[in-house]
């Protein structure tokens, strides 16, 4: 049984302006709509991975946008085997380049809106952070490279992967990861749009284990991100 197709359909307004943004928008531009995108960045989700992930969405609100993303072929279901044997949702490949789109505006938001420090009702998961700055990353680049760095961020933990070509962010701790940094989402996110300072990110980087992991992986988010510079 598919639960969205139980829900109410939701009237969808529009701006009636025939401009590639303002299409955009009509899609995109609801409440939580990206946020689900957002989620879905770093693989197939459950449902219930969506809800708790997405706190304060509302159940019915959750199946509605899942229900549009869906209709717009923005993402697709898939069913894990056994024995998950569970329904997930994935981004298809038009809402993978909805994603992409998101980067420059995630990093803008990291570097004009994270200014004052995080109120005690503000959620947060590093893997929102990673995977926004794993796209920094070009695959050309990682071809041959097998590394897993553990990012422990304010008091969330994901990891970024680098599998020959392929990059993953998984949410929370791995097993069998080459190092762990520790830090703040605010040092990490200076790495997106620089100059880097290394005296002033040693200060505030602790890393367990072996630093060329690290090393490498600070060198593959920066050797591309004047792609994304902010003038």
């Amino acid at each position: 049984m598919i639960f969205y197709r139980k829900v109410r359909a939701v009237t969808r307004r529009s701006y009636n302006q025939y401009c590639g943004l303002s299409r955009s928008l009509d899609l995109v531009g609801e409440r939580w709509t990206l946020l689900v995108v957002r989620e879905l960045m770093s693989g197939p989700k459950r449902y219930s991975d969506l809800a708790d992930a997405l706190d304060g969405i509302g159940t019915s609100l959750l199946a509605n946008r899942i229900k549009q993303l869906h209709e717009d072929g923005l993402i697709t279901r898939e069913h894990l085997p056994p024995p998950a044997a569970s329904q997930v949702y994935t981004l298809t490949p038009t809402g993978r380049e909805l994603a992409a789109a998101l980067v420059p505006l995630a990093l803008w938001g990291m570097r004009h809106r994270l200014d004052e420090p995080r109120r005690p009702d503000e959620n947060y998961r590093a893997e929102w952070s990673l995977v926004f700055l794993a796209a920094l990353i070009d695959p050309a680049d990682t071809v041959g490279v097998r590394v897993t760095v553990q990012f422990r961020l304010d008091d969330s933990a994901a990891a970024l992967s680098i599998e020959d070509g392929a990059i993953r962010v998984t949410p929370g701790e791995v097993d069998h990861a080459d190092t762990v940094v520790v830090t703040d989402l605010r040092t990490l996110a200076g790495l997106a749009y620089g100059p880097v300072d290394p005296v002033a990110i040693g200060e505030r980087v602790r890393v367990e284990g072996d630093a060329a992991p690290a090393r490498l992986l600070i060198d593959l988010l920066t050797r591309h991100r004047e792609v994304l510079r902010f003038s």
